[in-house]
């Protein structure tokens, strides 16, 4: 079993969102998926009871091939154990200036090891000149370092990716239907899945 850590000290840039989606990108890609949700704040518990509620129960298999975990951030010996074991470590952020200070500084006091394994993906990105700095800056910083991988990303599509985590009567991307909401998904999260998987 791969194991997704999804993490970060700053919180409200959307990591419950970014674990809902690679939780369902992969079911779509017939891998049998677990979800685990570490954070108190327990958005995922809360929206797979909201599924369950519709008898969409898709995160519940006793041998996935994958798992998922949704973490409040690295604090605290449990979550930093299933940030060290995890295969990725995903790390959505939005390019802003407070944010990048937390996320740079989180980077930067992690040991190698883990650098290596982490995934940036900036979240809410509007394509303004602050976001593309702020970008930019977390490109350097990986370049300086030679470990990490930064994806393109995610927009701010405030109508379509917050549904989520509304109840789902079935996978997600079934009943997504904009093709570029689903390119820009699969782009990102195809590189995961060869990270974790290789090519197939």
């Amino acid at each position: 079993m791969k194991t997704i850590a999804v993490t970060g000290d700053k919180g409200g840039v959307g990591k419950s969102t970014v674990a809902g989606l690679l939780a369902q990108w992969f079911e779509f890609k017939n891998y049998t998926v677990n979800i685990l949700d570490a954070d108190p704040n327990r958005t995922i518990y809360t929206w797979l009871e909201k599924c369950k509620g519709n008898n969409y129960d898709f995160c519940n298999t006793k041998e996935p091939n994958l798992l998922v975990i949704d973490t409040a951030g690295t604090a605290g010996s449990s979550l930093i154990r299933y940030v060290r074991e995890a295969d990725i470590i995903v790390v959505p952020f939005q390019p802003h200036i407070a944010d990048l200070e937390i996320v740079i500084g989180w980077f930067l006091s992690i040991n190698e090891s883990l650098q290596k394994r982490v995934i940036f993906i900036p979240n809410r990105k509007e394509g303004t000149n602050e976001q593309k700095e702020g970008i930019s800056q977390v490109s350097k910083i990986i370049k300086e370092q030679g470990r990490g991988i930064l994806l393109n990303g995610l927009s701010n599509r405030p109508a379509v990716y917050p549904t989520l985590l509304n109840a789902l009567l079935e996978n997600y991307f079934i009943t997504l239907k904009d093709k570029k909401v689903f390119d820009e998904i699969n782009n990102d999260f195809s590189v995961i899945h060869e990270l974790l998987y290789g090519k197939n």
